[in-house]
């Protein structure tokens, strides 16, 4: 009697591990496949432009914004009488041939330039469309565009792109310098997600944070044109990796009014560059070097 109780026990204790078995294999198929949907869900956040993340964040336009970190920096800052923008020209090799027009700083209008930074083809095309606005403005109202109009057109055209499938983010950022009799001189900047702001002087693109603390700190009202192009080759020269810039990988504009009150648009050539990198002690250092 003790001996089939004894193997009736052993019995149990066996199904009873089989079972134990069963369910610790449906336990792990059942977590391989919660794990293998919540990657896939995280990689669907990742993937689409139009639909946030568990934190609450469209990662592509973070991934976007980071593009254009790594990209050219561009520089602006209003004086007391105009406006400055700046930028550090792409080198990409040296047998390409030089062109003839500006590759960082555009005209939106007559009274209206922009620094860009990111990816140049979104760019050139944002900026083809801003000049279509711009001049059909023009033709309608029979005056130059406001400043802040053509930058919050252009933004709402970006934002469009953040809510529909199937799209890629426009990955370009902009500074914005112009005039309107409005609100005279005005300095705008803008980035992928179409947000945008009014700025007294700003910095986009690599080591941009940098230059923006040295903007913050080094940066006063109605500063005039000599020291104003002091400070933008200044935080110019805190996004380099170079201490010594050389003049023509540095693009500098200055918009002022000229006697008739019109937009006058100035590109600094080499020659100028160069003695404002002299007289702050830029190009001076690789000499000594």
């Amino acid at each position: 009697f003790f001996f089939f109780q004894a193997e009736d026990g052993i019995r149990d204790a066996q199904e009873s591990r089989g079972l134990g078995d069963v369910y610790k294999r449906q336990t792990q198929s059942t977590w391989g496949l919660y794990k293998s949907e919540y990657i896939k869900m995280s990689r669907r956040f990742d993937s689409k432009v139009n639909s946030f993340s568990a934190e609450g964040k469209l990662l592509q336009v973070e991934y976007a914004v980071e593009a254009i970190n790594k990209s050219r920096p561009g520089i602006g800052a209003l004086i007391k009488d105009g406006a400055i923008l700046g930028a550090v020209k792409d080198v990409v090799s040296a047998l390409l041939e030089r062109t003839r027009q500006s590759e960082k700083i555009y005209c939106l209008d007559k009274n209206i330039y922009c620094v860009v930074s990111g990816v140049s083809a979104d760019g050139n095309y944002l900026i083809d469309y801003a000049r279509g606005l711009a001049q059909d403005y023009r033709f309608q109202m029979r005056e130059y565009i406001n400043v802040e109009k053509l930058v919050v057109d252009i933004c709402d055209q970006k934002q469009y792109y953040t809510q529909f499938g199937g799209s890629r983010l426009f990955g370009a950022a902009f500074i914005y310098a112009g005039y309107d009799t409005t609100h005279g001189f005005q300095l705008y900047n803008s980035d992928p997600s179409g947000n945008y702001a009014g700025w007294k002087a700003t910095a986009i693109g690599t080591n941009s944070i940098a230059a923006n603390s040295f903007l913050k700190d080094e940066y006063q009202e109605d500063i005039n044109l000599d020291q104003g192009l002091d400070l933008v080759v200044k935080s110019l020269s805190k996004t380099l990796d170079t201490s010594s810039p050389s003049a023509d990988k540095i693009e500098l504009l200055v918009l002022q009014l000229d006697e008739n009150k019109q937009v006058k648009a100035r590109f600094l050539n080499e020659k100028e560059i160069t003695e404002l990198l002299k007289r702050n002690n830029i190009l001076k250092e690789k000499v000594a070097e």
